[in-house]
């Protein structure tokens, strides 16, 4: 019995890792105004998380989509949905323009329960 004591433990710790929202990227870009902004998509994830984008105007995103379900991705305004991409399934990728002016933006993926799951960031103009 006491035997498998060590390879349960083992079980157990790599069990802990799994699950949503705990290891996503944090990782924070920096654009110019005018320069095209990508994101990735994953299960439960986008990488960059943060953008900073100085200037406002015409923002273009380009969402690529490296996990296996469907995703999208909307920027919101206090709680308003201003512009993004509509939802395509994985291994695609899909771009949208979105008019911004200087202040502070959430990213979310909008598909079932993602943005509760991870799939949310923050976009600053400055």
């Amino acid at each position: 019995m006491w035997r498998f004591v060590p390879v349960l433990c083992a079980c157990a710790a790599a069990l802990g890792g799994c699950g949503g929202g705990d290891d996503a990227p944090t990782r924070t870009v920096k654009v110019g105004a005018g320069e095209p902004v990508r994101v990735t998509a994953r299960e439960y994830s986008f990488d960059p998380r943060g953008l900073v984008v100085n200037g406002g105007g015409r923002l273009r995103i380009t969402l690529y989509n490296r996990g296996s379900l469907a995703h999208n991705i909307k920027v919101l305004d206090d709680g308003r949905e201003i512009g993004g991409t509509e939802s395509f399934p994985g291994g695609g990728q899909r771009s949208a323009a979105v008019n911004v002016r200087p202040g502070e933006y959430r990213l979310v993926c909008t598909v079932g329960d993602h943005e509760e799951l991870g799939m949310d960031g923050t976009l600053e103009v400055r």
